[in-house]
């Protein structure tokens, strides 16, 4: 099944250095189109891109990848590569949910909860972990109920709340939850700590779309209650979570010389994108 939502990552002129780095300690990577300010990678099967916008946003944990290990040579391997010039979030070693189980963030500043374990525990080997915490602390609930709402086939696999005794954490928010979005893995978490960062451009996801129909559908329900429209098919929902509403005949055109300036100029201007517009402009 191809993916119909896909990360994306934000760098400032590093992003084919970053796909280097994951190619060469993730098993089945691969750089599977490059230009010079998108890189798309393929990681066992999930396709992550890589984005060079600048200095304007930096990656942080507020989104972070949790990421099955098959093997402790596979979880040591890719500790150790991230390790240099990396920001150790959580030690490696033996924790309640798992005996072998390390949170960093690379030099880059994407974060991996690195697990071992096996694939069919959560379902995929990539999964996005968004992390509630300051203003949006104690509305995770409120994330699950909505995203289960825009996205088809979707479904709530489980939720684990905290206890009367996790101070700061109050009692019933969410410590780990995890849904299904179209067939995709998403998890939740929430966190009372003193963290500094918040949902940012740093890290959005991106829905790709066959028609009109689908971009309208997702942009009306992302925007609502709260969330913000921005430009070439950027938004953040009500949460701050950033996505990217986008059209699969983008990137076809974007591919074609001839094509992709002109198209280039048309979606520039816009907000939420018309495939309509763009296509006969990329002709004109």
């Amino acid at each position: 099944m191809k993916e119909q939502i896909t990360p994306c990552l934000w760098f400032d002129g590093q992003a084919q250095e970053a796909a280097k780095l994951y190619c060469s300690v993730f098993n089945d990577a691969k750089i599977v189109a490059q230009s010079p300010i998108v890189t798309e990678i393929s990681v066992s099967g999930h396709s992550i891109t890589l984005l060079d916008g600048g200095p304007q946003y930096q990656p942080n944990p507020s989104i972070s990848f949790y990421y099955i290990c098959e093997s402790m040579d596979e979880l040591n391997r890719i500790w150790k590569a991230f390790l240099p010039e990396g920001d150790v979030l959580m030690e490696l070693g033996s924790y309640p949910w798992g005996e072998h189980y390390g949170w960093i963030a690379d030099k880059f500043g994407i974060s991996w909860q690195l697990a071992l374990g096996k694939i069919s525990d959560v379902g995929q080997k990539i999964t996005p972990c968004m992390l509630f915490t300051g203003r949006e602390y104690g509305k995770a609930d409120e994330a699950i109920e909505h995203y289960t709402s825009v996205f088809n086939d979707a479904k709530v696999e489980g939720i684990l709340r905290y206890g009367a005794d996790e101070h700061p954490d109050k009692e019933g928010c969410i410590k780990h939850a995890q849904i299904e979005l179209n067939g995709q893995k998403f998890m939740l978490m929430e966190s009372a700590a003193d963290h500094r960062f918040a949902f940012s451009e740093g890290i959005s996801l991106t829905v790709h779309c066959e028609t009109q129909a689908e971009i309208d559908h997702y942009w009306s329900l992302l925007t609502e209650n709260g969330g913000k429209e921005s430009m070439c098919g950027w938004l953040k929902d009500r949460f701050g979570v950033s996505w990217q509403i986008i059209p699969n005949v983008l990137g076809q055109i974007m591919s074609d010389p001839a094509k992709a300036g002109k198209a280039a100029q048309a979606f520039m201007s816009m907000r939420k994108l018309n495939i309509e517009q763009i296509v006969q402009a990329s002709i004109a």
